[in-house]
């Protein structure tokens, strides 16, 4: 059985990798859980600082906050069940739906005729599930 540190640092971790893998023409970029990473030159744009300077969020863009926010939920959730002990269903599935997400944001990224977004995030999160849940799943 996994233990809540275990849990806790595979939900961190998941957050903390890159998301999207973003390739375009003039190079590429990673995108987080809370920004992205210019290399040319090199910054990064948080994402409260990207919604702050954009009117409305682009509609290829939309999954981005979206996820942000479940994964949120699901550090809150982990935190708790390492704190006070929480049913594990409930930060796997708010992982799970995290990942879907950023599959979809890396789909509406690669519509662009010129870009190519790999949704590498995806993988993170679920492996996150299956590393610090999957025996809560299953019932073990």
């Amino acid at each position: 059985m996994a233990s809540t540190r275990w849990r806790l640092a595979a939900v961190v971790l998941a957050g903390a990798l890159p998301w999207v893998a973003v390739t375009f023409d003039g190079g590429w970029y990673p995108m987080f859980s809370v920004g992205f990473l210019h290399f040319d030159p090199f910054s990064f744009t948080s994402l409260p600082a990207y919604l702050a300077r954009v009117e409305s969020v682009p509609p290829r863009l939309t999954a981005w906050p979206t996820a942000t926010l479940l994964y949120g939920a699901a550090l809150a959730t982990a935190v708790l069940d390492h704190v006070v002990g929480f049913d594990a269903r409930i930060p796997a599935g708010l992982l799970f739906l995290t990942g879907v997400d950023v599959g979809l944001l890396g789909l509406s990224l690669s519509r662009e005729p010129t870009i190519l977004a790999l949704p590498v995030g995806a993988l993170w999160l679920w492996a996150a599930v299956w590393v610090g849940y999957g025996d809560a799943l299953l019932g073990e």
